[in-house]
């Protein structure tokens, strides 16, 4: 007696679950100890260790006097004296960081005066 033949799978099926699986991949692969890591004080990063509501499970930073201090995909923001955290568009972009970051406006470093940038960042 013959089995049934395996279901067949539409190629549209596997090349979207092949980019939803990269671009997960993607975000994450990001996190370093200069900028993203969880830390709880300052020996487990390069520069800096954020901790308090602001960055849940704390973050591995650098410091910042402009947008050119920071690396690839972060913005410098003016919260703690100047830090780079993960720029973004939208709260999505920010979800490789865990539960209770948001993408949300914070004060730039470094610019004219009164611009924001839209940044990975907790409730604080």
């Amino acid at each position: 007696m013959r089995g049934k033949p395996p279901p067949r799978v539409s190629p549209f099926a596997c090349v979207s679950l092949a980019i939803a699986m990269l671009a997960a991949c993607s975000a994450s692969a990001d996190v370093s100890r200069e900028l993203g890591a969880l830390c709880e004080d300052r020996g487990e990063c390069d520069d800096r260790c954020l901790v308090g509501a602001r960055y849940p499970g704390g973050f591995c930073s650098v410091s910042c006097d402009g947008e050119s201090d920071c690396p690839g995909g972060s913005s410098c923001t003016g919260l703690e004296g100047g830090v780079c955290l993960f720029a973004c568009s939208e709260a999505a972009e920010c979800d490789f960081l865990g539960t209770g970051w948001s993408c949300r406006p914070e004060p730039a470093r470094g610019g004219s005066g009164g611009e924001q940038v839209m940044v990975c960042a907790g409730p604080g």
